[in-house]
């Protein structure tokens, strides 16, 4: 059964949050520049389904954990942002390959929500 999503209710800026969440997903030094297995940053890929959504979130971004250079270990941290004018909502869900188990994700998005709470301390959380 899949896990639900983590919902944030935040003050902090769309900027702000962004790059709260690069920061987080970012692995060692070493992994990045010696292993190769650095994290990476995409646009999820959308569904033919998504245009019948009546709320499109205004920011996605899909940060791929590295796993020591195998694909089939990688991890994927998806976090979609809406701008409801005075606070913003965040949703952010893992995805996983075959071998991976979410650890390093499930980490990850602990660590984005804790470093965005030092940012904006009436941060708003529940799935964690």
């Amino acid at each position: 059964m899949a896990k639900p999503p983590v919902e944030i209710t935040t003050q902090a800026s769309m900027a702000e949050a962004a790059d709260v969440f690069r920061r987080a997903m970012r692995v060692s030094w070493w992994s990045e520049h010696i292993t190769g297995a650095g994290t990476t940053f995409e646009e999820p890929r959308a569904s033919v389904f998504e245009q019948l959504h009546q709320d499109k979130p205004d920011f996605a971004v899909m940060a791929l954990l590295g796993g020591r250079g195998a694909e089939i270990q990688k991890s994927a941290v998806h976090m979609y942002m809406w701008d409801r004018g005075g606070h913003r909502e965040i949703a952010l869900g893992v995805g996983r390959n075959l071998a991976s188990f979410g650890i390093k994700a499930n980490r990850k998005i602990r660590r984005f929500v804790d470093d965005l709470s030092h940012v904006d301390p009436s941060l708003e959380h529940t799935g964690i």
